[in-house]
């Protein structure tokens, strides 16, 4: 029983690390935002945000690709993301999108292997230019 209580102490601590860390990333502002960026759009209740931030994003930002789009998270639930120039509506969380001058270029839907992903991104970047 002692045990159990342990493991499931330490699987919320976890939780809470991971959650955290979702929420230090977020960054609603574009007020400054450079003429292309790959913006990730989350919520705090997706079970795959923090997956995306763990496995893709930290490789994403160490990728020469994140030196000319650079990675923004913005929370769907605690900003207004009404004002990025989007093709459709944000419906499933996290998704991806490749904004160039203010405008949504395309977008990737949902959680992605990194090897995926980082294919998806290299061919609506070829999109973009």
């Amino acid at each position: 029983m002692r045990s159990m209580l342990s493991v499931a102490l330490v699987a919320v601590a976890a939780f809470l690390a991971s959650y955290a860390l979702v929420l230090s990333g977020v960054d609603g502002n574009a007020d400054s935002a450079p003429a292309m960026e790959l913006v990730v759009f989350e919520h705090p209740d997706c079970s795959y945000c923090p997956a995306f931030r763990r496995n893709v994003a930290q490789r994403y930002q160490a990728s020469p690709q994140a030196a000319d789009a650079p990675l923004r998270f913005v929370d769907v639930a605690a900003s207004d993301w009404s004002r990025y120039q989007l093709k459709l509506p944000i419906s499933v969380v996290p998704t991806a999108v490749l904004i160039k001058n203010g405008r949504e270029v395309d977008r990737i839907a949902g959680y992605w292997a990194p090897d995926s992903f980082f294919k998806m991104v290299a061919y609506i970047r070829a999109k973009a230019e």
